[in-house]
């Protein structure tokens, strides 16, 4: 079954209101089944709305729509959907019963307006709205089903929870979309993509495919089926993408980098501490952010001037004089500053140029030491990240912990980011 999505309403087509239904829609009608082959979105233009209908009714065997169906002059989906279907709207004498009881539990009287929000397309049925006024509209046109339920996402979810979902349940077969997830740090889209190109060829089944946000290179596994023949095609691939991919995978799911290292401190009930420079506080930011840090976590400094780098972590005026603070001795001292004296097992620093000043031919903007310190001595790594000065930061801050998560696994840090 495949289906197209029609959102309706100025305030989307402005961008004043951000259009999280569809989204929502779309990964409900994925875990039954159903392949979303569009989404639509036009104003509060009656004849935009019927050529947008017409243009679906071509190739979808489902169209949902949402919103349109207040009792405002604006809302125009019943009138639309009827002049699209070629027949006459009426009044529907149930549904207008539940809008004019709604307004009685309130003690309030029904305004006359309200019942327009009653009518329907001849041939269509009312669906009864629980959390609101606005009945839904089910029906059926030719070859598709057609549901318009209402835009107010509390509304609009349980409409099609209890109501929508359920028809197209009884209808459909035992075949489910199942979506894995596979997060990977370290490598750019490229380079991934490169290693898992095979696995990535159109219309391949199950599907595979990457996206990218905020430097982690997530992979996507699409796999159609039974319950048990979707769940053990996503079996299969993620043997096959860990055995390529290795320990650039750092979770699966949606579990971030920083949790993934505040649980793998807190099982090897090890401890660390930061010394930021360039990162401003924000490695510290990330790790706290998860519950359960203040096992693992017990303080760090944010040393952005020379003068607080002698002066909280002792570093000598000499030191930062002969290599600047931008290095990887400096890197080296802070690390082992933090880890001495917070009395931790691990110690984390990062000193570098975010921009978009302070770059030299030396080190361009983006260029950032990072050192990592604890009981089998130091390691320090320099870098040279993309993007702006925030990009950067967050970079930053995610290979620092990236370095201590396979520090803890003990797994060699040039065998797993490639250079």
């Amino acid at each position: 079954m495949q289906a197209d999505i029609l959102s309706i309403g100025d305030e989307l087509t402005s961008g004043q209101t951000l259009n999280r239904n569809a989204s929502w829609l779309s990964e409900q009608l994925q875990q039954i089944g159903v392949r979303v082959r569009q989404h639509v979105t036009v104003g509060d233009q009656l004849d935009e709305i019927v050529h947008a209908l017409r243009w679906m009714h071509r190739g979808a065997d489902l169209i949902l729509i949402t919103g349109g169906l207040g009792p405002t002059d604006d809302d125009l989906t019943r009138q639309a959907l009827a002049t699209a279907m070629g027949e006459e709207v009426v009044t529907d004498t149930d549904a207008l019963a539940e809008i004019e009881a709604f307004f009685r539990r309130l003690n309030r009287p029904m305004p006359s307006v309200n019942r327009v929000q009653a009518l329907r397309p001849a041939s269509a049925r009312c669906i009864s709205n629980s959390a609101g006024t606005a009945p839904g509209i089910m029906a059926k046109w030719g070859h598709c089903r057609v549901f318009a339920i209402p835009g107010v996402p509390r509304e609009m979810k349980m409409m099609f929870e209890t109501s929508v979902a359920p028809e197209l349940k009884m209808d459909g077969s035992p075949t489910v979309l199942r979506i894995a997830t596979i997060n990977t740090f370290g490598a750019g889209e490229s380079w991934v993509g490169d290693k898992i190109r095979d696995l990535m060829k159109r219309g391949a089944e199950p599907s595979v495919g990457t996206t990218v946000h905020d430097g982690i290179v997530s992979i996507r596994i699409y796999a159609r089926g039974t319950e048990a023949q979707a769940q053990a095609a996503i079996s299969t691939l993620t043997q096959e993408l860990t055995a390529r991919l290795g320990d650039l995978i750092f979770s699966t799911g949606e579990a971030s980098i920083e949790s993934v290292l505040v649980n793998s401190l807190r099982n090897f009930r090890q401890t660390v501490a930061t010394a930021e420079s360039c990162t401003g506080g924000l490695l510290a930011e990330l790790i706290t952010a998860i519950p359960g840090a203040s096992n693992c976590f017990h303080g760090g400094w944010v040393t952005y001037s020379n003068s607080v780098k002698i002066e909280e972590l002792y570093l000598s005026p000499e030191l930062l004089q002969t290599h600047g603070a931008v290095s990887a001795p400096v890197a080296e001292a802070m690390a082992k500053a933090a880890r001495d004296k917070a009395g931790t097992d691990w110690g984390i620093s990062t000193t570098g140029v975010a921009g978009p000043d302070g770059g030299t031919d030396e080190k361009p903007v983006g260029t950032v030491f990072i050192g990592l310190t604890g009981s089998d001595g130091m390691e320090v790594r320099r870098f040279q990240f993309p993007g702006q000065r925030a990009q950067i930061r967050l970079r930053a801050a995610q290979m620092a912990m990236t370095m201590l998560r396979l520090k803890l696994l003990g797994r060699p840090f040039e065998q797993v980011i490639p250079a």
